[in-house]
């Protein structure tokens, strides 16, 4: 349903003749908006509330543009704001293309706790079919009835310390870079989650915009297009991205990340360098510890062992006390 949902609304977000829209109820609360003024909700609940019990497709002349109202089906209701030069037959046109492609999804009903409070610009894409699609069912456990095993003696756990993260210049992103979706990409598009408001702290909706359009499919510079925005702001937000684990990307070579000028003296890193008793190490973690002679960078490391780099960091991090240390090199 999400695929579907953001494939219809997209129609409308990058369609240059149109100033925003909002799926609201059938209550006249706009509960999905995307640049749709807040000034304009009073006199759309007026007219949904007017007509609500016959309800067609209808529009609004307004100060700000054209307002088309159309239901979608007997919960929600699509309302598009074009440019005031658009004609009114071509605005009825494009929305009606919208519907179409909304036929056959099933939306689900508002919430139950959906509040007044959340009347006005919420500014978000497809809260629910993101919210459905990030949700994973959790199937029963079948009933057993062959008997427990004894508890087997774990060995004693290492301390558990945190991974250091890489930071967004770490990360090599060009027009034909093509970002996947990381473990985190989920969780920042969950409206309650904390990196979903770290993401609007910092970029507001266009964080939210860019990481709609990343399929493992789509190239940043297609990306840019798309959205009519510069390319360097499209790699900033999915440098950052990348740093918290939301979108996946290549890292850059040394050279790049020091923008190819070293001064004759090199870049200074650190490197991991484990002088500890080998015999100690889990079994699953030998392929990383063991080549640890301090000569290797965590991104040379995870390339070696095939291993993703958050992976590799979260080994490191456990045994920084049980002989791993991390010392400089100039590379």
């Amino acid at each position: 349903m999400a695929s579907d949902l953001e494939r219809a609304l997209s129609k409308l977000r990058f369609d240059d003749q149109v100033l925003g829209y909002s799926l609201m109820t059938k209550g006249g609360r706009p509960f999905v908006s995307f640049s749709f003024p807040d000034e304009l909700f009073p006199r759309v609940k007026d007219s949904i509330n007017l007509y609500k019990s016959d309800l067609r497709l209808m529009t609004i002349d307004t100060e700000q543009g054209l307002v088309v109202l159309a239901p979608v089906d007997d919960n929600w209701i699509l309302t598009v704001l074009y440019v005031p030069e658009l004609q009114l037959g071509l605005a009825i046109a494009k929305t009606k293309n919208v519907l179409r492609l909304l036929e056959g999804i099933e939306l689900p009903p508002p919430p139950e706790d959906f509040e007044e409070s959340a009347e006005g610009n919420l500014e978000v894409l497809e809260s629910i079919a993101i919210q459905a699609a990030s949700t994973e069912a959790v199937a029963p456990s079948p009933t057993s009835t062959e008997p427990t095993p004894p508890p087997v003696e774990q060995p004693e756990p290492t301390v558990e310390l945190e991974p250091e993260e890489l930071s967004p210049s770490d990360f090599q992103l060009g027009p034909s870079t093509v970002p996947g979706r990381g473990e985190a990409y989920a969780k920042a598009l969950s409206l309650d989650s904390e990196l979903y408001q770290e993401m609007k702290k910092s970029y507001r909706n266009f964080g939210f915009d860019v990481l709609m359009l990343v399929d493992g499919n789509t190239s940043v510079s297609d990306v840019a297009d798309s959205m009519f925005q510069p390319l360097e702001r499209v790699i900033e937000l999915l440098r950052w991205a990348a740093s918290k684990d939301i979108v996946t990307a290549p890292l850059a070579e040394p050279s790049e990340v020091s923008g190819g000028k070293t001064g004759g003296f090199g870049r200074f890193v650190k490197v991991p360098l484990f002088e500890g008793d080998l015999s100690k190490v889990r079994p699953e973690d030998k392929p990383i510890i063991e080549i640890c002679d301090g000569t290797k960078t965590p991104e040379q490391i995870a390339k070696s062992t095939g291993l993703p780099v958050p992976r590799v960091i979260q080994v490191l991090a456990q045994y920084r006390r049980h002989g791993l240390q991390m010392i400089g090199k100039t590379i």
